[in-house]
């Protein structure tokens, strides 16, 4: 039986992590907070698929832990940058990598991946968006604003569209809006996985 963060409670905005033997309580608004910018897409994506990292790290019913994790990330966003670093800290501890191909772009664009692998030493996580959860709609409006000569229209429409896409992903579950994988093998600090 699937939990109720995976199946019913799609509005959940929160998540728990241990450190130091304590149990810390994090929210999306936090994370809204500590991110301070306009990529609340980025945050939304990045607070969900580290919910369904929570998940996957805890169904053996021993809570994940900062202290042990890396992550590597497929997208090179702020947004989902600052929610890997809220949640677990792992960019202020040296504990994170960007794919060779996120590494390589400008910023966000329309060929950056929704997908990271999230390792806590004893095994690794890969999740995914699912494909064409994300339109391509929004990616033609990404072209326009990465344009100096974009206007004000496109990025009030940007904006809406980030916004329609964060409330689509806050109001499906997480098995319907990513994929996963759990490998049994940890990926070493500063490795890429085999992708």
């Amino acid at each position: 039986m699937e939990s109720v963060l995976l199946t019913q409670d799609k509005e959940q905005r929160f998540l728990h992590i241990n450190e130091n033997g304590q149990t810390c309580f994090l929210d999306h608004q936090g994370l809204l907070n500590f991110h301070k910018g306009d990529s609340w897409w980025g945050c939304a994506v990045g607070f969900r698929a580290l919910q369904l990292a929570e998940h996957l790290f805890s169904e053996n019913a021993t809570p994940w832990d900062r202290f042990h994790l890396y992550i590597v990330s497929a997208h090179p966003g702020p947004g989902v940058k600052d929610a890997i670093e809220y949640v677990t800290h792992c960019i202020s501890k040296n504990r994170f990598r960007l794919t060779e191909q996120a590494e390589a772009s400008d910023g966000c664009d329309r060929n950056m991946q929704f997908e990271w692998w999230i390792s806590d030493g004893r095994a690794t996580a890969n999740i995914k968006l699912r494909e064409n959860f994300v339109p391509e709609k929004f990616f033609t409006i990404l072209d326009r604003i990465k344009d100096p000569t974009h206007t004000q229209q496109d990025k009030k429409e940007f904006d809406q569209c980030k916004s329609e896409l964060s409330d689509l992903l806050w109001q499906s579950t997480l098995t319907s809006a990513f994929t996963s994988e759990f490998l049994p093998s940890p990926l070493s600090i500063g490795a890429l996985p085999d992708a």
